[in-house]
């Protein structure tokens, strides 16, 4: 996965440089770098997904959960994806 994460965020890079030059227009741009960035944000969540099904000393990742409510006044904390010490 993270290959696939490094190569969509090449494109994303390569786009914007084709978009620089006057390859593509700016509207095409966007288009492709929203579709990319969804595509990176399923890999990310797949990734956690399949960390969770693996045995505990098999992860590389702790895969946290806050099982609190949050409302207006939480402030949240980077605290998704960890990887063990």
């Amino acid at each position: 996965m993270n290959r696939s994460r490094g190569e969509a965020a090449e494109t994303i890079h390569h786009l914007f440089m084709s978009r620089e030059k006057g390859y593509i227009t700016a509207e095409v741009y966007e288009s492709f770098r929203t579709r990319y960035k969804e595509c990176i944000r399923m890999l990310n969540g797949l990734e956690k997904t399949l960390e969770r099904k693996l045995p505990e000393r098999e992860r590389r990742w702790i895969v946290r959960e806050h099982p609190k409510t949050y409302d207006s006044n939480t402030q949240l904390v980077d605290g998704g994806l960890l990887p063990e010490t």
